[in-house]
């Protein structure tokens, strides 16, 4: 009886098995170039690590507007053994004190911690540009390698519709044996690229899901299509919004009102002591009061001026380095404009050469099946067509890649709708 039970729940599980599949393959939504984004934003490793980055920022602000250590004293006294053998323990006496910064360092301290709150909230934005920049490029790297592979399909298919006609006119005795061969030749390496093609684009969707946070063989399909959008930017527009939005100059600028309030910190330690209060409870034999402790610790000697001097320097440095920073942006967001627009341009060139080209390709077989064009020249004309139309994709693709660069430049990465947490 065990075993019959056993035999049905095995068949069972192979008639769901291919159920199983199909509705998994099913489940393969297509996802545009927002859902792609919508993904990333939320469940790609960077921006997940960056998350509990600012989580744990936020834990050392808590931490920094905290008052130190409270300190507790016992005194003990009566371990040592008396006549009857027995230690008896007495509490002599028992302090409790709480240490208090010099007078407007603690907020000064809370307050450069959730300026480190800020960086790394800024440092979120800065590192969704980079990725959003990588996401956008990838999906359209995807699409161009899918009509990549159209190409190689239908190149494939003229190429062995070319070899059948070249045979065909062999055997009629109007080609030679060396046009068959030479057109035996041409469909392998039709056969090849289309190989090489079809593996390509298998590790593009491979990276593509990295990305997303997903094993790289989880099968992904894209709804978008590689559409072309003229070019309508400003540069000195970009250039000020970049000044204003750019994460990693927010980053800079906070950086350097920390270190102006570090630099205040620590005028403030050479003027005002640490303090310390508490009580103080003793009990001891011939001894029963309480009183009040009062501590204070000043830097006599030296000052604390090494403390100032360091923390000027860091502020010095930090103002350097903005500046710097600020060059830097203008340049980077300059060349972004000029790469952006020469894509656009060699975009509208490449799709004149491909209007062109699918005229020749009518053309170059219509004088070839009326024996006008010689063999070699529908071999190179054929040749052409195809890294025409691979060249139009490829200026397509660089054209999306080099826009996504040009919005991280200057900071145009919003967050997509939906995604925040």
């Amino acid at each position: 009886m065990r075993k019959k039970i056993l035999c049905c729940f095995l068949l069972t599980l192979l008639v769901l098995m291919p159920s199983t599949g199909y509705a998994g393959t099913v489940e393969t939504v297509p996802l545009s170039l927002d859902d792609t984004l919508r993904i990333a934003y939320l469940h790609h490793p960077r921006m997940i690590q960056h998350r509990e980055e600012i989580s744990a920022s936020k834990g050392r602000w808590i931490q920094a507007e905290a008052l130190p250590d409270t300190e507790l004293e016992v005194d003990i006294g009566g371990l040592k053994k008396g006549e009857d053998n027995v230690r008896k323990g007495n509490l002599d006496s028992f302090s409790i004190k709480q240490p208090l910064d010099p007078l407007g360092t603690r907020f000064l301290r809370g307050r450069m911690a959730w300026d480190e709150v800020k960086i790394a909230k800024s440092g979120l934005d800065k590192v969704w540009g980079e990725i959003r920049e990588e996401v956008t490029g990838r999906y359209s790297r995807i699409l161009a390698e899918e009509k990549a592979l159209e190409t190689a399909q239908e190149n494939l298919n003229v190429t062995r519709q070319f070899f059948m006609r070249v045979e065909t006119r062999f055997q009629s005795g109007s080609a030679l044996q060396s046009d068959v061969i030479r057109a035996r030749i041409e469909v392998s390496r039709a056969e090849n690229e289309l190989l090489i093609v079809q593996k390509n684009l298998k590790v593009s969707k491979g990276q593509m899901n990295l990305a997303l946070g997903r094993t790289a063989e989880t099968p992904i399909l894209l709804s978008d299509s590689l559409g072309y959008e003229e070019l309508h930017f400003e540069y000195e527009k970009l250039k000020s919004r970049a000044y204003e939005d750019r994460a990693d100059l927010r980053m800079e600028r906070t950086r350097l009102k920390t270190r102006k309030k570090g630099f205040w910190r620590a005028l403030l330690k050479t003027v005002f002591p640490q303090m310390a209060v508490g009580v103080e409870r003793t009990t001891e034999d011939f001894e029963n009061d309480t009183a009040l402790i009062v501590e204070a610790s000043y830097p006599l000697w030296g000052f604390n001026l090494g403390e100032v001097k360091e923390a000027k320097a860091e502020k010095k440095i930090q103002e350097v380095r903005l500046e710097s920073l600020e060059r830097q942006v203008g340049l980077e967001v300059y060349e972004a404009f000029l790469e952006a627009e020469l894509a656009d341009k060699q975009v509208a060139i490449q799709k004149r050469a491909l209007e062109e080209s699918n005229e020749l390709l009518r053309q170059i077989t219509l004088r070839y099946e009326e024996g006008e064009a010689a063999f070699l020249t529908f071999l190179e004309n054929i040749k052409t067509i195809k890294e025409t139309r691979l060249a139009y994709f490829n200026a397509l693709k660089n054209y999306k890649e080099k826009i996504a660069a040009l919005e991280r430049a200057v900071q145009a990465t919003p967050v997509p709708e939906g995604s925040k947490t």
